[in-house]
């Protein structure tokens, strides 16, 4: 089982929700559980109670994905400005060097549907861009080309390198932050698993207090004993 693998098959706030209320309803019937089995505490539920604190303190999977939004469209804007600078140049390249292919290459034309999709070589691409743009910016500027355009195509290079470099960071920090969650929330998992399987037998004679007990059960749940109680 991976580090990643979720020990319970309920959704993770159905989990976090029962785990609270058993950690309040142990304090009057922990003398119940520890006569059961003489490991359990009372002190069992202020565990449970801390665990939850834990998962608290983690990034929930939302945030994380807001996140890797909130990276990702920084990606998308800084190559939509570069590639919005692009046109503009390829513009003005095509009338400074008209029928000139080996000019109008040196600026990318040849190379630019091969880039287009790939973060890392739009990176490159644009650096050399820019650099090109700066050696024959005099015939640019000629042709109508504002300078100002051409003194930004390597700070919004850098941006866009920036931009992806902190993606790809991030990606690789959320690998991270979600096996730490997963494994805290199975933590939570196994303290509140045992009480759920002992319930069922210290109370099987009181089904409403049973049923207090009783986790939660999976959507795809058809009431089977599996469901209820796993070895």
């Amino acid at each position: 089982m991976s580090l990643n693998d979720r020990l319970f098959k309920i959704p993770e706030a159905s989990l976090l929700e029962y785990a609270g209320v058993v950690a309040e309803m142990y304090l009057n019937d922990s003398d119940a559980f520890i006569a059961f089995d003489s490991t359990f505490t009372p002190e069992y539920g202020t565990k449970i109670k801390d665990s939850l604190a834990a998962v608290m303190a983690q990034k929930s999977d939302q945030v994380i994905i807001d996140e890797m939004a909130e990276h990702t469209q920084m990606v998308l804007d800084a190559m939509a400005d570069c590639n919005h600078s692009y046109k503009t140049i390829a513009y003005f390249v095509r009338k400074a060097f008209k029928g000139n292919t080996a000019v109008q290459n040196q600026f990318g034309f040849n190379d630019i549907s091969n880039v287009r999709d790939s973060q890392a070589k739009m990176v490159l691409f644009m650096e050399q861009h820019a650099k090109t743009s700066e050696s024959y910016q005099a015939n640019l500027v000629a042709a109508g080309c504002s300078q100002e355009l051409i003194s930004q195509l390597m700070s919004k290079a850098e941006q866009l390198k920036k931009a992806n470099i902190e993606q790809e960071i991030f990606k690789k920090k959320r690998g991270v932050i979600t096996q730490q969650r997963t494994q805290i929330l199975n933590e939570v998992y196994q303290l509140v698993k045992p009480i759920n399987d002992i319930a069922q037998i210290i109370f099987s004679d009181d089904a409403a207090r049973m049923a207090k007990y009783t986790l939660p059960k999976p959507k795809s749940s058809q009431n089977a004993p599996d469901d209820l109680i796993e070895s």
